[in-house]
């Protein structure tokens, strides 16, 4: 062989090994290309809310970015929507749905969902914001012609010296008082009769009836309570159970209730109080899972899951749930999602002049009133936290001595149990 020969096969070889290698570090990146596209996606798809979804109405719908679409139960077939910002009335459909992650076209959909809900005409801040994410959709159970609406404010007057409370019940939370011959704005009662909602200046509490003059007004006041047939608050929730490789455009559906109030919902053919934020997604075709990143959510059948902890319903082939398992914390993907979650809520927020809020991986700081013969390490093993939390909640100085009545702030309970001395935690 000569020697031009060896040369020319030389070099083929070496071509051949760096195709190779190029090869092969194409076969690396390409998921990684891949990846960084998929997050961008979702990224504008969330970043869109907050762009085209501003001075969003109470029970209307804004289409956040495609694939969407919408169900108008007159109408065949649904109505697509593949502009960002497109609105719609909700009293109007009877179901909504979002897309999964496209790659080819980037698309990956997104909408949000403003109710009403049973809140009262005076309450100026955001309703029930329901958003759907990914491969998802929602089904309005109550039919269009059953659906209540809260009516205006009767005003009447208190006939005696009366407390007002956050909520009605035999031990509920004071907020307020009322003299007597007060004037009070009432606009619904409880599903018993026997507390009036009353919604002076946007705030709600609530009052024995007995205690306000009864006007004859007062007899077509609503009753609230699970199972109110307002619009939308029965729904059925659904989400592929098939997730994309990128973690980020993993479907979910996530329900806030206005901060401090919450709502009564139905989900699917479940009674259940939602204070605050959860989000919800099928675990599998026979299951839905939903996890409360802020509040609590309670259940009919008596189950109450608290912020950071999750819960899985048994679904039927009909999509109704059949039974729940019990409180568990929640995962590190399930809190991550709820960070999304909350990220492209805020966004919503900002866009309409609404209050922000967080997402916890923990419960959030309790206060407890300290009595006799408690100590701070019996505290600290008792709520499962850090001693060195509750000194620097408490003013930060190490010398924190418990005296029987005081007040305590008592952070990341159920954190972890974690005991230092007081020197030690304060020198950290």
């Amino acid at each position: 062989m000569s020697t031009h020969e060896l040369r020319h096969r030389g070099a083929a070889n070496l071509n051949r090994f760096i195709g190779l290698v190029l090869a092969g570090l194409l076969a690396v990146a390409a998921p990684v290309a891949q990846a960084q596209t998929c997050s961008q996606t979702v990224s504008a798809a969330i970043a869109s809310l907050e762009t085209h979804c501003g001075d969003l109405a109470r029970d209307s719908v804004c289409f956040g970015y495609p694939p969407a679409s919408a169900h108008l139960p007159s109408k065949e077939p649904a109505a697509s929507f593949i502009k960002a910002g497109a609105r719609a009335s909700a009293l109007e459909l009877g179901s909504l749905q979002t897309g999964g992650l496209d790659a080819e076209s980037s698309q990956w959909g997104i909408l949000a969902l403003h109710l009403s809900a049973n809140l009262p005409q005076t309450y100026e801040g955001p309703g029930l914001i329901v958003l759907l994410a990914g491969e998802a959709a929602a089904i309005n159970d109550v039919r269009l012609e059953d659906a209540m609406a809260i009516q205006a404010p009767v005003s009447t007057v208190a006939l005696e010296k009366a407390t007002l409370y956050r909520h009605p019940g035999v031990i509920p939370e004071a907020v307020a008082q009322a003299e007597a011959e007060d004037f009070l704005l009432v606009d619904a009662f409880d599903d018993a009769g026997q507390w009036l909602r009353v919604v002076n200046d946007g705030e709600i509490a609530w009052v024995e009836a007995e205690k306000v003059a009864r006007l004859q007004a007062l007899n077509g006041l609503p009753k609230l309570g699970l199972g109110a047939t307002f619009a939308w608050q029965a729904l059925s929730l659904s989400t592929s159970a098939d997730f994309p490789e990128c973690a980020e455009a993993e479907p979910w559906i996530a329900i806030q209730a206005p901060i401090g109030i919450g709502v009564s919902l139905t989900i699917n053919g479940v009674d259940m109080r939602l204070d605050s934020m959860a989000t919800f997604q099928q675990a599998h075709a026979s299951a839905l899972s939903m996890t409360a990143h802020r509040g609590k959510a309670t259940t009919i059948f008596g189950q109450t899951v608290k912020q950071s902890e999750s819960i899985i319903g048994i679904l039927s082939k009909t999509g109704a749930l059949l039974d729940w398992s019990g409180a568990l914390k929640g995962s590190d993907a399930e809190y991550a999602r709820g960070q999304r979650a909350q990220a492209a809520l805020n966004g919503l927020a900002r866009a309409n002049g609404w209050a922000e809020a967080e997402a916890y991986n923990y419960p959030a700081s309790v206060i407890h009133i300290v009595q006799p013969g408690e100590t701070l390490y019996g505290l600290t093993a008792r709520y499962e936290t850090d001693v060195a939390l509750i000194i620097a909640a408490n003013g930060g100085d190490d010398s924190l001595s418990l005296l029987a009545g005081m007040t305590l702030i008592i952070p990341r309970p159920g954190s972890g149990f974690a005991w230092r001395a007081a020197s030690s935690a304060s020198s950290d």
